[in-house]
């Protein structure tokens, strides 16, 4: 019954998730080094969680260690869902990356800048760097994850 468990890279998609959080998790910080002045704004301070936020201030390590499991985490339904997909993607390599990108860039369009646009106060230049850090992460993570998971 659960025969196809069994064939699964389950190795290949542990260690291109690690990799991914990496990548992901140093994006990230960069980003938020380079958008700071949004989590500044006094303004903006009720939009943000308890666990980010819990008072005024940086984000305590709670939140990077927590970050860093959601990051491992994305990057494991992402390489799970490639090691699903990958047979209905173009062979060649690079067309590969960019297809399987395509799609997490759209997924992440639609599922949450869209929503988070329409629902809560953020601000638009915060969005927009969210958007373009997303489409890098998914370029990068899509590389690893056609050379890890073949």
């Amino acid at each position: 019954m659960f025969k196809w468990l069994k064939k699964f890279p389950w190795s290949k998609i542990v260690f291109s998730s690690i990799l991914f959080m990496v990548i992901a998790f140093v994006l990230r910080q960069f980003e938020a080094i380079l958008t700071m002045k949004y989590y500044l704004m006094p303004e903006y301070f009720s939009i943000w969680s308890k666990v980010m936020m819990p008072k005024a201030g940086p984000p305590p390590a709670s939140c990077m260690y927590t970050s860093l499991l959601v990051t491992f985490l994305s990057g494991f339904a992402y390489a799970y869902i490639y090691a699903q997909v990958k047979e209905s993607l173009p062979k060649a390599f690079w067309t590969r990356v960019f297809c399987y990108a395509d799609i997490l860039v759209a997924a992440s369009l639609v599922t949450f800048i869209l929503p988070t646009y329409l629902m809560f106060n953020v601000p638009m230049g915060l969005l927009v760097s969210w958007f373009i850090s997303s489409f890098v992460i998914s370029i990068l993570g899509s590389i690893v994850f056609v050379k890890m998971i073949k």
